[in-house]
């Protein structure tokens, strides 16, 4: 089977790394020397676009780069089932469902430093579109991949995407949350150690083991990286257009900026995505 990867971050290596032998797959970026020309050469079947959605400076989401993609796609094939990796907010899944009737929403939950082992252990994999076409794109999963999850959720577009949304923020607040707790259990002096705490409280199946950690994996509180800053903002900021202030996220993520703007230096990463933690200080 011929797929398609265009970008080929953590996200696209992840996936291409995940492949069967039973896959043509072609990898599309600039860092590559591939263009979209040699994706009309290829011939996919399908193809999944892995691109960045960098913040703007107000903080909302620019998918100028995923636009720029599905348009160069529609050039030569406007039929093409397409896979969309690349987090994008729910109104512009309906934007870009318009230009391409076979789109389907497949968000990825992935960890930069684990994507490949993340990718393989996947908990769900959620397939957004037309039920045909995810039908199709579960079968490839099954059939043509080694992720050996086998809780695949199908639901509509935007409901896919409402579920990265909501994930990342859900888990972006657990950060905060633990974060706070941390200043507590430090005033405390007690002869425990915060790996201990959380070890203990991780038992409850409730609370799960995941972001707990303070400081977190980049050795800084609160959270970071190139994903969550930029998810928690553009939902925020997509909820006010809407007439809906999420005020517990709002707060967490005010939170959190001031936490980060004490540091100095944002990762490369960071820098790639536009990330910027903006403290309430400064106002």
């Amino acid at each position: 089977m011929k797929i398609g990867i265009i970008g080929f971050g953590f996200v696209g290596k992840a996936l291409r790394n995940g492949l069967k032998d039973n896959v043509d797959s072609i990898e599309i970026d600039p860092k590559l020397d591939t263009s979209i020309e040699d994706l009309k050469q290829h011939k996919p079947e399908l193809v999944f676009i892995c691109v960045p959605t960098p913040m703007n400076n107000d903080g909302s989401q620019n998918i100028n780069i995923v636009n720029d993609v599905i348009n160069d796609i529609n050039q030569f094939d406007k039929n093409l089932l397409i896979v969309l990796k690349s987090t994008i907010l729910p109104k512009y899944v309906n934007e870009i469902s318009k230009k391409s009737k076979n789109l389907i929403i497949n968000p990825e939950f992935l960890r930069e430093k684990s994507a490949n082992e993340d990718f393989i252990n996947s908990k769900i994999i959620v397939f957004g579109g037309l039920d045909d076409n995810c039908k199709k794109l579960s079968d490839f999963y099954k059939n043509h991949t080694n992720c050996i999850c086998k809780e695949h959720i199908i639901t509509d577009g935007v409901s896919a995407s409402l579920i990265k949304y909501t994930i990342n923020s859900f888990l972006a607040l657990k950060v905060t949350f633990f974060n706070e707790i941390k200043f507590v259990f430090d005033s405390l002096n007690s002869k425990d150690d915060w790996l201990n705490f959380i070890s203990a409280l991780s038992k409850d199946k409730r609370i799960g083991e995941s972001h707990m950690n303070v400081p977190g994996p980049d050795g800084r509180y609160g959270f970071g990286g190139p994903c969550l800053p930029k998810d928690v903002s553009a939902l925020i900021e997509y909820s006010k257009e809407i007439g809906k202030e999420l005020s517990l996220l709002n707060k967490a993520n005010s939170i959190n900026n001031n936490i980060r703007a004490e540091y100095n230096e944002l990762s490369a990463r960071e820098k790639e995505q536009n990330i910027k933690y903006k403290s309430n200080k400064e106002e």
